[in-house]
């Protein structure tokens, strides 16, 4: 199923919630299972993407706004250099040096960016009318995607959220595993729309409720990342994967630490079962694909790795992917993307390498912010997302990092790791270690020693490009 995307106005990204959930009442009731065969359900959903519905009659008042929704840019920039957000970091600064405590580390570098959903709700609360004289008579609800679909499956029964998705919303304690006061006061968020918070597992979520006559459990609940983590088997402290979809998203494994890497972009987070992760993001990965589609450059993922592959270099040509601004470690929303060094020699092939190669170079950069800050010790990098398909990216990645790169051979580990942690909920498997065997290897991809001084080489000029481009949207 393809999600339809809306563009109402210029930077909005927008999900109409009736065809969403449309789909998934098409999905589950086209899958070819009798609902009496279904033993429970498990549910993922990407991270950040919100929407709001009066209580009344359950009808949203706006639409689901996805993470790569651009809305409250000039809010987040208002926000990000005022004296109280300023002031706030310089008290933690003090606090941290006094008491040694990471939470208040974490409040010294805070950054306030689009993808927190804290914004954009901010934007919704003064920019929706009516909305908080609703608010004050208890008659508006809010949740992330996976709040919204339970409280659907459920019949309104539930409405909750758990901490993988709760933790990415600007206004979450990963330290202390709660909403945070000091954030939902900062930008006069009602407490009384947020859902409940409940673990990823157990008998919280209730049942569904769309099939006539049988219930079925929803034993499960986890964001995409989180499931990837899991469905890869990444289970030990200082495990590595990379998630190539739309966005790019390297996750390690933290173990029972919440850690903060330095204010640099990567972000804490909750993972599954008592254990963290920590993030670093690109925004833009499988969508500078589909762009590159769309202007004629190539026609599928396969072709265009093969016309990557059919020139030596790219001819010094390179490609800043900058559609959502650029996250760790510029964290520059107003960022640009484009081309820099054509010459009248250029040819495609240059340009459909540079594009590629660029994919590759943000996953470098995410992985120096990790090494440079961790003794993380690790060999592999396991990977998944529909652009895990693309040869030349993968074995670019390798040869980059001098790392192996592991392919499985099923790519959607989000949809997988979901159904994992819900089999192992129910008793399905014993625990989690009896998943490591079900991992399948499709290629591991290894590192060609020749081509990595060379390659690094291009890297460097590749990041001298992008100085071009950082701050150059006026209005971000």
């Amino acid at each position: 199923m393809t999600i339809r995307l809306e563009y109402p106005k210029s930077g909005w990204v927008e999900i109409n919630p009736d065809y969403l959930w449309e789909q998934v009442i098409y999905v589950m009731k086209d899958a070819g299972i009798s609902p009496s065969d279904i033993v429970c359900m498990s549910i993922s959903t990407q991270r950040s993407s919100f929407l709001c519905w009066d209580e009344n009659n359950n009808e949203p008042i706006t639409n689901i706004i996805t993470w790569k929704d651009r809305r409250a840019s000039k809010l987040v920039k208002q926000w990000d250099n005022s004296l109280y957000v300023r002031a706030f970091r310089l008290v933690c600064k003090f606090l941290y040096s006094v008491t040694k405590n990471r939470r208040y580390l974490s409040g010294s570098v805070l950054k306030l960016m689009n993808e927190l959903v804290s914004m954009r709700l901010l934007w919704v609360l003064d920019n929706i009318p009516g909305i908080r004289e609703k608010i004050a008579m208890n008659q508006i609800k809010f949740g992330t995607l996976d709040t919204f679909l339970i409280y659907k499956l459920t019949e309104g029964e539930h409405h909750v959220t758990e901490f993988s998705n709760a933790c990415v919303t600007g206004f979450f304690d990963p330290f202390e595993m709660g909403y945070a006061d000091w954030a939902l006061k900062m930008f006069s968020i009602p407490s009384s729309i947020l859902p409940k918070l409940v673990p990823t597992c157990g008998k919280h979520f209730g049942s569904c409720k769309i099939f006539k006559g049988v219930d079925i459990p929803i034993r499960c609940c986890i964001a995409d990342q989180s499931a990837s983590m899991f469905g890869s088997g990444s289970f030990r402290n200082g495990s590595v994967k990379v998630t190539l979809g739309t966005g790019a998203f390297l996750d390690v494994n933290t173990g029972d630490q919440c850690r903060l890497f330095g204010g640099l972009g990567y972000f804490p987070l909750y993972g599954y079962d008592l254990a963290y992760i920590a993030e670093g993001a690109s925004h833009n990965n499988a969508n500078v694909i589909e762009w590159g589609k769309t202007i004629g450059l190539f026609n599928n993922v396969q072709e265009c790795s093969d016309i990557a592959q059919s020139v030596p270099d790219s001819g010094g040509v390179y490609f800043i992917p900058a559609f959502q601004g650029l996250q760790a470690p510029y964290n520059d929303n107003s960022a640009a993307s484009g081309f820099l060094g054509l010459t009248q020699t250029t040819k495609k092939a240059h340009l459909v390498r540079a594009l590629l190669e660029s994919l590759a170079f943000r996953v470098q950069q995410l992985l120096n912010v990790l090494q440079s800050e961790t003794d993380f010790e690790f060999d592999h990098i396991k990977i998944d997302g529909g652009v895990s398909n693309n040869d030349f990216i993968c074995q670019t990645i390798a040869n980059l990092t001098g790392k192996r790169v592991v392919r499985p051979v099923c790519k959607e580990m989000t949809a997988l790791g979901s159904a994992f942690m819900a089999g192992v909920n129910i008793g399905f498997w014993d625990n989690k270690e009896c998943l490591e065997n079900l991992y399948k290897v499709d290629k591991v991809f290894f590192p060609k020693a020749e081509l990595e001084h060379p390659m690094l080489k291009t890297f460097a000029e590749w990041e001298r490009a992008l100085e071009r481009f950082l701050k150059w949207n006026t209005d971000s």
